[in-house]
């Protein structure tokens, strides 16, 4: 998935993505440029920057917080990450019982994690997602396997590894796999916009550049001759 937004006071300003596998490093700027271009913005009018920093494909998580770290480093101004599965599940806030993105690894496993939705304040609609378990590398037949004994509440899967690992989940757990809409399936660059504004104003997130680093869950497979 490559895409962009802007945001102010949680609300969003603009957004343009698509998805894709392969090309992030040529298609990001463009896709930035039309974001700011549409709103007639410039990237010194950004007053902070927020990254998904994965975990996911190591490649695509080097080259979109590289551009974000260039971007923020040129306007001087701080950057959050901000982990994609939380981003995932945060699109799924209000949705009853658990909420597990799952996002494709190598191996033929899965990074997951489980969220439950809590009301932070009193304004309706007003919450976050609070995870439940660290993050996750794991074969899906034996995530699948594990729920299956002690599940009792449905769970609601999201993400593209979701959908590479449904027949198994569905196998498992039946009517109490729940698979998210479409729309819902991919992080939103808007969604993790507005997280990191909202950890960077309650002091959550180290906010310098050198602060901001890959969510690897399993280190990068590094081949050498």
């Amino acid at each position: 998935m490559v895409s962009a937004a802007i945001v102010s006071d949680q609300h969003i300003l603009g957004e343009a993505g698509f998805v894709t596998r392969q090309g992030h490093m040529e298609r990001l700027l463009p896709v930035i440029d039309q974001v700011l271009s549409g709103l007639g913005m410039t990237i010194q009018d950004i007053d902070a920057f927020a990254v998904a920093i994965g975990p996911g494909s190591f490649t695509s998580l080097r080259v979109g917080i590289a551009t974000a770290k260039a971007l923020a480093h040129t306007a001087g101004k701080p950057l959050a990450g901000v982990p994609t599965l939380d981003a995932l599940a945060q699109g799924l806030y209000g949705t009853p019982g658990l909420v597990c993105p799952l996002l494709t690894s190598r191996a033929q496993e899965v990074y997951a994690s489980f969220y439950a939705s809590v009301q932070c304040c009193s304004r309706p609609g007003a919450g976050r997602m609070k995870r439940l378990s660290g993050y996750l590398a794991v074969d899906p037949q034996r995530l699948a396997d594990r729920l299956q004994g002690g599940l009792r509440s449905r769970v609601t899967f999201t993400g593209e590894g979701a959908l590479g690992c449904w027949d198994v989940l569905w196998e498992a757990l039946g009517d109490r796999a729940v698979l998210a809409e479409p729309a819902q399936l991919w992080p939103r660059a808007a969604l993790v916009a507005t997280m990191g504004l909202d950890a960077m104003e309650h002091g959550l997130v180290d906010t310098r550049l050198a602060a901001v680093r890959a969510l690897y869950v399993k280190p990068p497979a590094i081949r050498s001759k």
